[in-house]
């Protein structure tokens, strides 16, 4: 899990409230790591804090990347993996004047600093998830001292929530699976985790089974319910959101992971 979610406490499940808390907390934890992984590894928010770095221009190391061009009447640029032809004449604007991307989608901004200053929230604001834009007239630093511990000089952090919000019916499914996870743990006939009959025989007794590898490779977890969300929002069985390259893409901030 790269984020944690906030689950509620499962409906219509009589074993969970006299279930012990290290085991509801053990039901949750799996549960949650299931649904993150089914539904395709692509909800979760979380905290982060990166440390930016602008891009010159590659001309005359004057202008920002991306945003302003001079010279002849039709100037090449490349816009979001495509290139085309701007028709200006003496300066073309695309993209606001100063802007840094970030990884995203970019969901809040909790704080921006420079030298261990906050920067005022009104002076900037967030486009498409992921662009961070500075506005008034000021820029961000060009250049962020990346040898400096966090709040030192010329030290520029920007500190986000990152991911996609988790919806609701994932989180109340995520609950119900988390309701049979103690069943089992209980060992309570109810628990639907292991009911795989695709057909029955009553009387002659005769039973088939869905194979485990058949579920594992179905990405299903064997209730129905909690499978039905699993299929709404993963339809296609992804492991995890799909991902495009591109070498015209900034860099992405750089990220301390330890200590």
């Amino acid at each position: 899990m790269a984020c944690p979610w906030d689950v509620p406490d499962p409906l219509c499940c009589d074993c969970w409230n006299t279930a012990d808390p290290a085991m509801k907390e053990q039901a949750i934890r799996w549960a949650t790591d299931v649904m993150y992984a089914r539904t395709g590894r692509q909800f979760g928010v979380c905290e982060v804090t990166v440390r930016p770095c602008m891009k010159r221009d590659c001309n005359n190391g004057t202008g920002y990347w991306g945003a302003w061009w001079s010279g002849s009447l039709w100037t090449p640029y490349l816009w979001q993996g495509t290139w085309f032809n701007c028709f200006c004449g003496d300066m073309c604007c695309c993209e606001p004047r100063c802007q840094v991307q970030l990884a995203g989608p970019v969901q809040s901004i909790v704080e921006v600093t420079i030298g261990g200053v906050a920067v005022d929230p009104s002076t900037y604001r967030v486009d498409d998830f992921q662009w961070l834009v500075r506005e008034g007239g000021e820029c961000w630093p060009m250049c962020a001292n990346m040898d400096n511990a966090s709040g030192g000089t010329d030290v520029w952090e920007v500190t986000y929530n990152r991911g996609r919000v988790v919806p609701q019916s994932v989180l109340e499914a995520t609950a119900i699976l988390a309701c049979e996870y103690v069943k089992r743990c209980k060992n309570d006939s109810s628990c639907r985790l292991s009911s795989r009959v695709i057909s029955m025989t009553r009387q002659g007794t005769d039973f088939q089974f869905v194979s485990p590898e058949v579920m594992l490779r179905l990405g299903l977890t064997g209730v129905s319910e909690v499978d039905d969300i699993i299929a709404a929002y993963n339809p296609a069985g992804l492991k995890m959101p799909p991902r495009v390259f591109s070498g015209a893409t900034n860099p992405w901030p750089r990220q301390q992971t330890w200590p």
